[in-house]
């Protein structure tokens, strides 16, 4: 079983570095899909979540279209385009991160040497950040965006032409963060460093994640699967030495997961894979 194991966990590795480097399968919020609000999701309050260095990234993105405008002068909209600004480096992404749909309608060519994505009227579609990110630090992201409609003084139809319409409106987006951890993780910070680790690895019906906390106080365990949607998140009271929580997938499926212990102002992110038999 051993044997078995360690081979299943090569070749999950093996497959997810190679899709890493190519755009991610994209899938849409469902809890920001049934609501009422329209634009991006996550929105600035939830932002992005954090990387680390050498560690696969993936950031599910959910953007909704309206139909129209609210206004005395309706305009049906035809599409968004978001693109990178003039005078910025691929939206200010950390380096090895990139924009990109698993959707072929979203793609929409280049832009200032960055990947453009549009994003049809009346139409829910998703995008990744994605990439292995290769320098620490907090990136503060630079996206226009600009919103093309036709005014009309009817009823604007359900599946608008993308290929029409004018720009109507020119906006930047400047308050996404994302933050990029070193790759030595806490280790880094003496005292405070967690020796993050879950045994078994792979596994099946549960894993033991283990830390180290130099003090008692309040913790977080979140998990994210490979497209970078949070399937699991807890309060843990961490105490001052070794602490271990038994994590129990429940409903997840096989495959990769990262898992990161939060605790005051420090986080580190580890990989684990679920075999369900």
């Amino acid at each position: 079983m051993k044997k078995i194991y360690s081979t299943l966990s090569l070749i999950l590795v093996f497959a997810f570095v190679a899709k890493s480097q190519s755009v991610p399968t994209c899938s849409l919020d469902p809890t920001f899909v049934a609501s009422t609000k329209v634009g991006i999701w996550p929105d600035s309050a939830t932002n992005f979540i954090q990387g680390t260095v050498g560690v696969p990234y993936v950031q599910n993105i959910t953007v909704k279209v309206p139909k129209d405008t609210v206004s005395t002068i309706k305009f049906c909209f035809n599409r968004f385009v978001l693109s990178n600004p003039t005078g910025t480096v691929n939206y200010n992404l950390p380096m090895g991160l990139n924009f990109g749909s698993s959707t072929p309608i979203v793609a929409n060519g280049t832009i200032n040497a960055a990947p453009s994505l549009k994003f049809p009227g009346n139409a829910n579609n998703c995008a990744s950040i994605y990439g292995t990110p290769t320098t620490a630090g907090t990136y503060t992201l630079h996206l226009k965006v600009d919103a093309y409609g036709t005014a009309t003084l009817g009823t604007c139809s359900n599946t608008p032409n993308i290929s029409g319409g004018s720009n109507i409106s020119t906006s930047y987006i400047n308050y996404y963060i994302i933050k990029i951890n070193a790759a030595t993780g806490l280790k880094e910070i003496g005292k405070n460093a967690f020796n993050l680790e879950n045994v078994p690895n792979p596994f099946s019906n549960s894993t033991t994640i283990r830390f180290f906390l130099a003090d008692e106080g309040d913790t977080k365990l979140e998990v994210h699967n490979m497209i970078g949607k949070l399937v699991y998140t807890t309060d843990i009271k961490g105490i001052t030495g070794n602490n271990e929580y038994v994590f129990n997938p429940k409903n997840l499926s096989s495959g990769m997961y990262f898992y990161t212990i939060k605790y005051k102002n420090y986080s580190e992110t580890k990989r684990m894979i679920l075999y369900n038999n």
